[in-house]
């Protein structure tokens, strides 16, 4: 938000056509854009599955395997593995669980 430049629509004349003139940019963001990247950065990492091998942060959708150890490796990792995963799910967000779900209370006939 603070790095892009901004413009003023000024009058150029009194014909009403208008020019684009830039101002400035401020070097210090503001103090709301600072404390909402710092609280979205801040434990943001704590609840996001990772490989074991790689550390990658697993996307959302992605198999996860899952070893007899207790070892867990993404799809790109899984193949360098000796042994068979002992069980795989997928990768879910923080929402999943308490979202809203549809329940089906049509009477069967």
């Amino acid at each position: 938000m603070a790095s892009e430049i901004l413009g003023v629509l000024t009058r150029s004349d009194g014909l009403g056509r208008r020019s684009h003139t830039p101002r400035p940019v401020t070097a210090e963001p503001a103090s709301l854009e600072v404390a909402l990247l710092r609280r979205g950065l801040a434990g943001g990492g704590d609840h996001l599955e990772r490989c074991g091998r790689c550390a990658r942060t697993l996307l959302l959708g992605e198999r996860v395997y899952e070893y007899g150890s207790g070892a867990l490796r993404c799809e790109l990792c899984r193949e360098r593995e000796r042994q068979a995963p002992a069980d795989s799910h997928t990768v879910h967000g923080p929402a999943f669980g308490h979202s809203i779900r549809v329940i089906d209370r049509r009477s069967r006939a």
